[in-house]
């Protein structure tokens, strides 16, 4: 059995799905299954909770394996140029070998049978959209941070997961949340997935994404790349309903002078992070006021004293870290921090954290 493959695109695609493998006791996880059938040869590369598809022209005969240790065959890969002639050969059919054959080069490597390999989600569709990969990766990116990572079976899919309801793509963890809205995009109905399954959308570059939602997974296809990840509920949070209808206070700072200056208060800062007091534009850790404060300049009235979490208002401020000025909204001392820029429809909320004062109020 024996087909030819172009050796540049062949690399790129193994590279490409090889970086999905995880680290297994049980070795056909960390296989990349290679199948060979009409004209296509596509490679497959699993964790179980996602599955990445790249497919290229191939001529030849048709036949399928999963290759062990695709990380080297990877960097032999990176030799080959042009024809690149895959054959399966071995003595034991339990037991194949992949032959890698380009001009006076070649590899052999280890390989299982292809039906050992976890047999991909059969596609299911309940509803489906399209919608620009480029884009849509760029409003994931902006909010993801805002999730906790999965540990194990262990979670909450609403406080691991990227949330798509309505026009909104959002993330929250129970102490912060980042939201971009899309008029122009509706999502047909709710659902949510882990954002390390939605990273490779970078694969599909500026194309056209189109998008199946079915009950237990979401397929994301675009020309030659097929993504297969789980779709974790549809019971997305009502954020909006968190968001205050109504402020008391609105001011503008600088994120990069706001950073700064959390900066240099971090370095007052013991192990076990204090929350920052908030007032006018002076801040100070809450734990040391006699210790160590620093101003940042606003524009607007500041009256309201507030506290917060420095490690979440830092990454709320990194979302917008292009921007030259951020609008901080208060509707009181205890409510939701929000922040948000002109010009564009995302925002990130942080929660705020007890001072002393308001305790003794």
């Amino acid at each position: 059995m024996r087909a030819i493959v172009d050796a540049k695109a062949f690399s790129e695609a193994l590279n490409s799905v090889s970086k999905l493998l995880p680290k297994s006791t049980v070795p056909i996880l960390e296989c990349v299954l290679i199948r060979l059938e009409k004209g296509r040869c596509s490679l497959t590369a699993s964790d179980l909770s996602t599955y990445l598809t790249l497919k290229l022209p191939a001529q030849g005969d048709d036949f399928s394996f999963a290759l062990q240790k695709p990380l080297t065959a990877v960097k032999a890969c990176r030799y080959f140029k042009g024809e690149l002639a895959l054959e399966l050969t071995g003595n034991d059919p339990k037991y194949p070998e992949a032959v890698f054959t380009c001009g006076l080069r070649s590899g052999r490597f280890d390989a299982y049978l292809a039906e050992e390999y976890p047999a991909l989600p059969k596609q299911e569709e309940l509803v489906s959209f399209t919608a620009n990969a480029a884009d849509l990766l760029k409003r994931i990116e902006r909010v993801k941070y805002a999730v906790w990572e999965p540990q194990g079976y262990s979670y909450r899919a609403d406080q691991t997961c990227v949330q798509f309801s309505g026009n909104d793509v959002f993330c929250l963890d129970g102490y912060r949340a980042a939201c971009d809205t899309d008029p122009a995009l509706t999502f047909p109905r709710p659902f949510m997935t882990w954002g390390k399954s939605l990273a490779y959308l970078k694969l599909m570059g500026g194309r056209d994404v189109t998008v199946r939602v079915g009950i237990n997974q979401i397929w994301l296809t675009a020309d030659a790349v097929t993504i297969c990840c789980r779709n974790e509920g549809v019971d997305t949070f009502r954020l909006m309903d968190a968001v205050p209808k109504h402020f008391s206070e609105e001011f503008y700072v600088s994120p990069k002078d706001f950073l700064r200056e959390l900066d240099y208060l971090d370095g007052f800062q013991p192990k076990r992070k204090s929350p920052v007091r908030f007032c006018g534009g002076k801040m100070a850790l809450k734990n040391a006021l006699d210790r160590c404060s620093t101003s940042v300049e606003i524009e607007g009235e500041s009256e309201i004293p507030f506290g917060f979490d420095p490690r979440f208002m830092r990454d709320a401020l990194k979302q917008f870290g292009g921007e030259k000025r951020v609008k901080v909204k208060l509707s009181g001392e205890n409510g939701p921090i929000i922040l948000e820029a002109e010009g564009r429809n995302d925002f990130a909320l942080v929660l705020p954290v007890r001072l002393h004062e308001t305790r003794a109020a």
